[in-house]
């Protein structure tokens, strides 16, 4: 195929340089085990002390729900932790919090099961 304006032949109408550049980069989903790695380490680096029990716990939520929701589930756990008087992280802690705040997937089906009392 002629790349538009110009006497060249290249695949897909594409610049070859450019088809060169493009990447098609396999990804796969996150087991338990990395996901509570990538927690860890997010503790790690906001100087949060979680035990191994609380990682595992946010890593069924991240399972269920999605990473992005038990990452951001680390801070305002830490809080409720100071609120109760500890400096780690408990289970307890991410349990109360988790009952504060929704994930997407389960804000969605709320809001579908209950749009009829909702302005549309």
């Amino acid at each position: 195929m002629l790349l538009r304006g110009t006497d060249m032949n290249c695949p897909h109408g594409i610049p070859v340089d450019l088809l060169d550049r493009l990447v098609i980069i396999r990804t796969q989903t996150y087991d338990v085990a990395d996901m509570i790695k990538i927690l860890a380490l997010r503790a790690n680096v906001e100087d949060l002390v979680i035990d191994d029990e609380s990682l595992a716990y946010l890593g069924d939520i991240g399972l269920q729900a999605s990473l992005r929701h038990a990452v951001q589930l680390l801070s305002p756990s830490s809080i409720m932790a100071k609120m109760n008087g500890r400096d780690n992280i408990c289970k307890v802690d991410i349990e109360e919090v988790k009952a504060l705040y929704m994930d997407a997937k389960s804000s969605a089906r709320l809001l579908q099961a209950q749009q009829e009392k909702y302005i549309s």
